[in-house]
């Protein structure tokens, strides 16, 4: 820890007031939700972040406040709980997270059906619809240099400072895992890289059982790092960070970290149509080597996941991504019976599994231009059983873009804002929402593209015209 203790909600909020910012530009940039800074305000000592979070604001203390900041910062802890709430009664209340209920708007067009679903959540939406801004564009951008650096120097840096033991760094490790699956990319560029420089250096100067840590841990880092830089539009770094993924799971001859850079390597490939048929290649040719040697859950769910890949690249290509898709059901099933998880190393996939099988076939289905048969797959999953809220989200993104495909743009509409509700920082960056509402702006009637459907389009970066 930075400040040798953990935060408070109440030193959060110290800490928000003594950098002189708004709640919403405080909650932008640590890449948080402002009903979490209201929570902490509310709460105050009472309140303890959660351990990404902790870490966020360790860095943020570190590196963005000036001196003056942080001599105001501790006047304000200095003088107590009991003082700041003295200033701050007539705005102090108390949010909480709701369940919330939605659905969508009963159909008024044929051949497409009425869906209803429930997700825990919370809201910060206004009388008007909407939505609360996320981190600026800007607060993401800024730290893509810095991610790209850490790859480049591969933990030889001037500025080493004292090097974080390998258990902490397992735990920001996986920490930043659970933000990829969240989402919450801005939070996880503030901080991938530092944890990458830290991650090579062990990996250069540790030696037995903590140098194959190490280059494990760097594996998945380097994994989620492609994910994130992917989905974000930073195609070269999301390309660097895939190759460094497999230069390090072969130093260790990992199997699922072999499997897992091919996927990312795979995904970025596939984001240029000249080079879907590369795609295909590295997802099937790695399946194939990996999947015979396949014996932990480890092994199953990034092979599974690489067959599921290889159809998505089989459908961009025209071909028929059946076979694969098969293959990935069989490996789905073989997780419903016993086998082993490697605890010896944190690479693997939680996300595979038969729901998400389902959700592929959605996928794939849209790739293949079958908006129909996307609409009765979802008649058959229920996005509650995604393991997280990125797979939910991708649900209605499907049902979305079907939708749209279809005319059907009440529809379509209230697929987008559900998926966005849910992982907003993801949504509002895909391509493919872009391009549905881009359509949509085009074709639907006005009602909707003077409401939310022009909010919306604002939003995702669609211009309106």
């Amino acid at each position: 820890m930075i400040r040798g203790r953990e935060w408070t909600g109440f030193e959060a909020a110290a800490l928000q007031e003594a950098m002189r910012q708004p709640i919403r530009q405080f909650a932008a940039m640590l890449g948080v939700e402002t009903t979490t800074i209201n929570n902490w305000r509310s709460g105050l000592s009472t309140v303890k972040p959660r351990s990404e979070k902790q870490e966020i604001l360790d860095t943020t203390y570190a590196k963005r406040t000036t001196p003056e900041d942080r001599e105001r910062f501790e006047q304000i802890v200095a003088e107590g709980e009991t003082a700041w709430r003295a200033r701050h009664s007539k705005e102090t209340r108390r949010h909480g997270a709701a369940a919330t209920t939605v659905a969508v708007p009963t159909n008024s067009e044929p051949g497409v059906e009425r869906t209803e679903a429930v997700f825990a959540g919370s809201s910060d939406r206004g009388s008007t619809g909407a939505e609360p801004p996320l981190a600026e564009a800007d607060d993401f951008s800024a730290l893509v240099s810095d991610i790209e650096t850490a790859f480049w120097a591969a933990g030889v840096v001037a500025d080493t400072g004292p090097l974080r033991p390998i258990s902490a760094l397992l735990a920001a490790t996986r920490s930043v895992t659970r933000l990829n699956m969240a989402g919450e990319y801005t939070t996880f560029a503030l901080l991938v890289g530092p944890l990458i420089t830290d991650l090579y250096r062990h990996a250069h100067k540790s030696r037995g059982g903590n140098q194959r840590i190490a280059w494990d841990a760097l594996t998945q880092v380097a994994f989620d790092t492609s994910v994130v830089m992917r989905a974000r539009g930073h195609l070269a770094l999301a390309w660097s960070a895939a190759r460094a993924a497999e230069d390090a799971a072969r130093t260790i001859d990992s199997r699922p970290g072999i499997a897992a850079a091919a996927f990312v390597s795979s995904q970025v490939l596939l984001a240029r149509p000249t080079s879907s048929k590369a795609a295909l290649d590295r997802a099937e040719s790695t399946a194939a080597v990996v999947g015979a040697r396949a014996q932990t859950a480890n092994d199953v769910q990034t092979v599974g996941m690489l067959h599921l890949q290889a159809s998505l690249a089989t459908a961009a290509t025209g071909g028929d991504p059946r076979d694969h898709l098969e293959h990935a059901a069989e490996y789905a099933a073989r997780l419903d019976r016993s086998i082993p998880t490697d605890r010896s190393t944190v690479i693997a996939n939680t996300t595979f599994g038969s729901s998400n099988v389902a959700l592929w076939k959605m996928s794939v289905a849209m790739e293949a231009h079958e908006p129909d048969t996307v609409l009765d797959l979802a008649k058959k999953l229920k996005p509650q059983t995604l393991p997280t809220p990125g797979r939910a989200a991708q649900y209605w993104v499907e049902v979305g873009r079907a939708a749209a495909s279809r005319r059907a743009h009440p529809i379509a509409l209230d697929a987008f804002l559900r998926a966005e509700s849910i992982a907003p920082e993801h949504i509002r960056n895909m391509d493919t929402v872009q391009e549905a509402v881009a359509q949509m702006m085009r074709e639907a009637k006005r009602s909707l593209t003077a409401g939310e459907l022009g909010n919306l389009a604002h939003r995702v970066g669609v211009a309106v015209v």
